[in-house]
């Protein structure tokens, strides 16, 4: 390549600083550095020779088996921009393609250092690129921009592994809204996609990952999980309309690891590894109950994660739009964490929780995998308002952090509990 100067009017045009200008330009809009796009170039390069001696098509080059293809080595000299080609030949006892392999004695004419299994450089760059025609020029430069493409989709997965399962800070982009019939419902609902900026990668939090009571706006500043990359996952026609669509990540709020991490950047005391989350069941945008341990007697696990005056779980409900959370102390008798996580409600001390294996859903097929178990609670009347929560959220949420069905028995003063048992009845059937 020419590095020297020419004059044109007023002006002097450098090519070695137009090459190395563009190659800087390009890397920095694919967050790339200046040597992966040389990379990308020579390995273009080679590829473009070898497809031009082998008359092989541009795609599909992995199906073509023709015995005259050469291979190519390219190498751009870092400071000066200098395109050097070469044909490489392998050294081997007795050749058998002549345009891939040369004999040890005829690679020793060149050096007598030659052994068998190196290879021999042999530098064909011609005096001119352009006598390369038009074709393989093409050629070349379409495959350049696939492989910078798939380096940068690389890079993008490099990234995305180090921040997957990780609270990402990003910027709502556009808020996309379209309506759909529910037929269980009877009824038009709407379905919300949040598409937001995470600097130079863009994001995606589909419905299923926005909590109800959020309102989304463009500018607005969110904090999400960044959940597994998947390159393959093209799930909905609106990607196919957004530039960025190898490379749109999927971030959620509802996910329940958001909630772990949240209380990890919260407490200090679960991120030291002093107390630990043993389960999670949540309602998203409504309740959650997070079940807390420690091995230390000399720590509450419940009134550190609760904070001064419910400071600490106050500020992790405020980020998930208020949404009420229960901390359960755990414990590994399965009774006495039935008993803790039925909380606010009390569970009457004098009678105890009864653990027994669930042979109702053995037999009715539901567990078809092991038998369960199922948790007998006794509850005063007056407080099973409180235990079934409001349409059974706290029961249920409860029997999804012990993995156990529970089944409430009210005792005592009967006024006011009949609805509450109907309703309990309809919840646990």
């Amino acid at each position: 390549m020419a590095t020297g100067k020419k004059k044109n009017g007023k002006n002097e045009i450098n090519y070695q600083d137009a090459f190395f200008g563009a190659l800087d330009k390009l890397a920095e809009e694919k967050s790339m550095d200046r040597e992966e796009v040389l990379t990308c170039l020579e390995e273009a390069i080679a590829s473009g020779y070898e497809m031009k001696d082998s008359d092989a098509p541009l795609f599909g080059m992995k199906d073509q088996k023709d015995s005259r293809a050469k291979k190519y080595a390219v190498e751009i000299d870092r400071i000066t921009g200098e395109i050097i080609v070469s044909t490489v030949k392998k050294v081997v006892e007795e050749v058998d393609n002549p345009d891939l392999q040369i004999s040890l004695e005829e690679a020793r004419e060149y050096d007598p250092e030659f052994m068998v299994g190196d290879e021999l450089y042999t530098d064909v760059t011609p005096t001119s690129f352009e006598k390369m025609g038009r074709t393989t020029a093409s050629k070349i430069k379409t495959l350049f921009i696939q492989k910078v493409s798939e380096r940068e989709r690389e890079n993008v997965e490099l990234e995305c592994k180090k921040m997957t399962n990780e609270i990402v800070s990003c910027q709502v982009q556009s808020v996309e809204v379209s309506r759909y019939y529910d037929e269980k419902a009877e009824r038009f609902k709407e379905k919300r996609r949040v598409f937001v900026s995470l600097g130079k990668l863009e994001g995606v939090l589909n419905e299923g990952d926005l909590l109800p009571n959020d309102n989304y706006r463009a500018g607005q500043m969110l904090r999400a999980i960044l959940l597994p990359f998947d390159k393959n996952d093209r799930n909905d026609d609106n990607d196919r309309r957004r530039k960025n669509r190898d490379t749109t990540l999927r971030l959620s709020r509802t996910n329940e690891l958001f909630l772990r991490k949240l209380f990890e950047k919260e407490v200090p005391e679960i991120a030291e590894g002093i107390i630990e989350i043993k389960a999670i069941a949540r309602k998203p945008g409504q309740r959650s109950k997070v079940a807390v341990y420690s091995n230390n007697p000399n720590i509450d696990p419940v009134s550190s994660c609760v904070g001064n005056a419910g400071t600490r779980v106050n500020a992790i409900g405020e980020e998930l739009s208020n949404e009420k959370i229960d901390v359960i102390r755990w414990s590994p008798d399965l009774a006495e964490f039935v008993a803790n996580s039925l909380s606010p409600a009390q569970v009457m001390r004098n009678v105890p929780v009864i653990i027994e294996d669930d042979l109702e859903k053995a037999q009715d097929g539901r567990r078809r995998d092991k038998i369960g178990k199922v948790a007998r609670v006794t509850i005063a009347n007056k407080d099973l308002t409180l235990a079934i929560g409001s349409k059974g959220i706290n029961v249920a949420l409860a029997a999804t952090l012990c993995r156990c069905r529970i089944d409430i028995n009210g005792v005592g003063d009967d006024s006011g509990a009949e609805e509450d048992r109907s309703e309990l009845s309809s919840i646990m059937a």
